[in-house]
């Protein structure tokens, strides 16, 4: 397990069986320090080899303004596709919706549930698509 400290806020991470990276949030999220937060969660997953990271906010308090594209700034290109399922309260649902859109905006791969298992599913389903991309690209660029 690694746990991350990121100012006032903080995460365990650790691979799943299904090779995902389950985080767990906690403490204060605000501009200042979520986005370096998310971007060592995300580093910390695919270093372990995660297929895509399913991060439970719904221990930490919340306090970010309006998400724009220009916030994704923070995730290096080679891990754009890497998905990411954020399991969130009802009240965190807003201001997540609006994450997930702006990640959309800037290409990257994010959806906020209100159910672990919900976004479980979302995650392993995104990630077997990855996989299967993968593969069918690495066939056609094979020599016959």
């Amino acid at each position: 397990m690694i746990r991350i400290h990121c100012g006032a806020a903080t995460a365990t991470v650790d691979l799943d069986h299904d090779r995902v990276a389950d985080a767990r949030l906690g403490g204060l999220l605000l501009p200042a320090n979520a986005g370096a937060l998310s971007a060592r969660i995300l580093e910390a997953g695919v270093d372990k080899g995660a297929l895509g990271v399913l991060a439970d906010v719904r221990g930490a308090l919340v306090a970010l303004p309006k998400i724009e594209a220009p916030h994704y700034g923070y995730v290096p290109y080679g891990m754009l596709s890497v998905p990411v399922a954020l399991v969130v309260t009802p009240e965190q649902l807003s201001v997540y919706a609006q994450v997930a859109q702006a990640a959309a905006d800037r290409g990257t791969i994010r959806r906020a549930f209100l159910s672990r298992q919900e976004a479980q599913e979302w995650l392993l389903q995104q990630a077997r698509a990855l996989v299967a991309n993968q593969v069918w690209w690495s066939a056609r660029r094979s020599p016959p």
